[in-house]
């Protein structure tokens, strides 16, 4: 997390939207107090993928798909992401908003909790693992 107020501010009026799909998530997830990533964050998050161009992606915590659907912006048209969430209120919503954007093609979701499912990925390879799941449960 970025602590010094200036950097985020700066960081902030880099990009003043999303796109209206991706800004609409990020009002409603915020409105109703839906975890997502912060704008610092995103914009890292979009830089990292940009740059390793990864062929693979698995994503721990999918909330309502906000995260996945920002590195869909970025990512090569090869790349898919498999997204883990076990919040099964957030499914349908998350399911929802990758089928708005046209990108349920590159994004699979796998429900559940990540202890079990992980096990079932063992032999897959990833090129980036981005773990937005809940913090306490990371050494698991």
């Amino acid at each position: 997390m970025i602590v010094n107020d200036r950097i985020t501010d700066y960081i902030h009026s880099l990009e003043s939207s999303q796109g209206s799909l991706l800004d609409s998530i990020e009002q409603e997830a915020l409105r109703d107090r839906v975890p997502i990533i912060r704008r610092e964050t995103a914009a890292l998050l979009r830089t990292m993928v940009a740059a390793l161009k990864p062929a693979r992606i698995l994503e721990i915590g999918t909330a309502v798909g906000y995260s996945s659907l920002l590195m869909c912006r970025v990512m090569p048209e090869n790349c898919r992401i498999t997204t883990i969430e076990k919040y099964e209120k957030r499914i349908p919503e998350a399911l929802e908003h990758f089928k708005k954007a046209g990108e349920e093609g590159r994004i699979t979701l796998l429900a559940g909790d990540a202890d079990d499912l992980l096990a079932g990925l063992k032999g897959q390879t990833f090129d980036l693992v981005f773990m937005d799941a809940a913090k306490g449960q990371y050494l698991h």
